[in-house]
């Protein structure tokens, strides 16, 4: 098997047949051409793992999607959805998708192609989207200057929470940027990242997604159009309207809430057409190579320490997406072959939810159920406690494995006097030199109850079931031990009682004497 390289995955909004097109960034040498699909959309250019290529038109209401080793589309597969997207992103591990579709947010589930929500917390056309890197969130922006984060889970399964109001309002809603919102990123570490926008306020702003407060804004002296983050977050690169790469570094960021640069302390990678804007920009595996792609039809390679050019790869029209995958080329071969990870088409309508959507699990060995036993509070047990505790011993030393519920009803129906005097009986005719030969022959129940239960029987083939088994025959042995220890306590006291009422008892016959 071949070594992995670090594949750079372009498109254009040329005329030309070639949707998108990849390259080894090291070497520049091709290595696959999508074809048939139009132009790709800016924003819309994604991957569903490493076996397929996925794209929206930007012409047609469709997304068209190619085995990663093959140049023409699948056969008989189109997605055709309601309207021309803006921007799409695909959760990481493939299952949901979200589609900007003017200024509504469209969301499928994958696998069966069904449309699970339309979210419409927009004013104006969404410019673009992204999911956080665990999936668990994906934020929106748009040309309104809102950003709006929202949580997967309850935008897909929207919720009643009662008071005319539904499950679907966003997590946040940013609304600082004055102008259009072009790009974003999310940060490592889910809802406790940092967000970072740009927009063409001139503004980049970074945001903490774990409190939804605005951090830092930084202002530059030209518009924004994308913006990328190395994996450390120590260094913001921001791609301007003027051709230029502005650096700002994070460790020494200021301590006020709005920063405004000035031009004489502006690190810029230079070396695109001067007045044509950079609208994407990506990072290699080692944050070691920058690449950046703009309206020049020019993609530049850039080594990120000395902020030198290293290569300038034409382009047939201006670059709309950059992406950048750790693959084999073995990949690519005709006879690698992917899964099948989609429905064939995508729903164009809320569809409601069917009982058979539920996946049943049934457990052979526990077809009823682990029961929690229900206490009844309002009934009380008759007598003291040192009664009750006697006939609990009593029950035990007689080798009855009583529940509650059958002490209970014992309890009531017998009288608790002669029970008290049984167990005092026992006590009386019993001598100390018996009392280890019980304690052991108890052990030894415990024990022998304890291996009857002990894990890798064949009661039950759960091992779970077993430990909790084997848990719950400790507890009883436990127990057992705690009833005699308190029974030689209230006996120990009840014969001292009994010697000092005689003795009291003398005393008061010798003074009458």
């Amino acid at each position: 098997m071949e070594d992995a390289v670090e594949a750079l995955f372009i498109s254009t909004s040329s005329e030309d047949k070639t949707t998108c097109s990849v390259q080894d960034l090291r070497t520049g040498t091709d290595l696959m051409r999508y074809k048939g699909g139009g132009c790709a959309q800016h924003h819309s250019l994604n991957m569903i793992h490493l076996n397929y290529v996925m794209a929206a038109n930007s012409a047609k209401p469709l997304l068209h999607v190619w085995p990663i080793n093959k140049q023409e589309q699948m056969a008989g597969l189109r997605f055709v959805v309601p309207g021309k997207v803006n921007a799409l992103a695909l959760t990481p591990d493939g299952n949901f998708l979200v589609a900007g579709i003017q200024e509504n947010i469209y969301l499928w589930h994958m696998s069966t192609g069904r449309m699970l929500n339309t979210l419409s917390k927009h004013y104006q056309a969404i410019t673009c989207l992204r999911f956080t890197d665990n999936g668990e969130l994906f934020i929106s922006g748009g040309k309104d200057g809102a950003v709006l984060v929202w949580d997967l889970t309850f935008s897909a399964a929207p919720l009643d929470t009662g008071g005319g109001k539904d499950s679907t309002e966003p997590l946040y809603s940013f609304n600082d940027h004055g102008l259009a919102v072009t790009d974003l990123y999310s940060g490592i570490g889910g809802i406790r990242s940092y967000l970072y926008t740009v927009s063409l306020d001139r503004c980049c702003k970074v945001y903490d997604l774990c409190g939804g407060v605005l951090l830092l804004s930084v202002v530059f002296p030209v518009a924004l159009h994308s913006v990328i983050v190395s994996k450390m977050e120590t260094r913001v690169y921001v791609g301007s309207s003027d051709g230029k790469v502005f650096v700002f570094h994070m460790e020494n960021a200021p301590r006020m809430k709005e920063y405004h640069l000035e031009e004489e302390e502006i690190q810029a990678f230079v070396g695109h057409t001067s007045g044509k804007a950079i609208t994407c920009l990506a990072l290699n595996i080692s944050a070691t190579t920058l690449v950046s792609g703009g309206e020049d039809n020019q993609v530049c390679v850039w080594d990120v320490g000395s902020r030198q050019l290293i290569k300038s790869l034409s382009q047939k029209g201006p670059v709309t997406n950059l992406h950048i995958r750790l693959l084999s080329p073995a990949i690519f071969l005709p006879e690698h072959k992917q899964p099948q990870m989609f429905a064939d088409s995508l729903k164009r309508m809320i569809s409601p939810w069917d009982e058979n959507d539920c996946i049943e699990l049934f457990d052979p060995d526990y077809s009823g159920g682990r029961k929690t036993p229900e206490l009844d509070y309002t009934q009380s047990h008759p007598g003291t406690d040192e009664e009750i505790i006697l006939k609990l011993i009593a029950s035990m030393s007689s080798g009855k494995n009583e529940d509650d519920d059958e002490i209970e009803a014992e309890t009531k129906a017998t009288n608790v006097e002669p029970a008290v005097e049984v167990v005092d009986s026992e006590v009386e005719d019993e001598e100390p030199e018996d009392e280890p030969m019980e304690t052991t022959t108890k052990e030894a129940k415990s024990e022998n109850s304890y291996a009857e239960y002990k894990p890798g029987s064949a009661q039950t083939s759960d091992e779970r079931v077993q430990k909790l088994l084997a848990e719950n025959a400790c507890l009883k042995a436990q127990s057992k031990r705690m009833f005699q220890i308190a029974f030689k306590y209230i006996a120990s006291s009840d014969t001292g009682q009994g010697e000092i009422a005689e003795k009291t008892k003398r005393k008061k016959a010798r003074e009458t004497q």
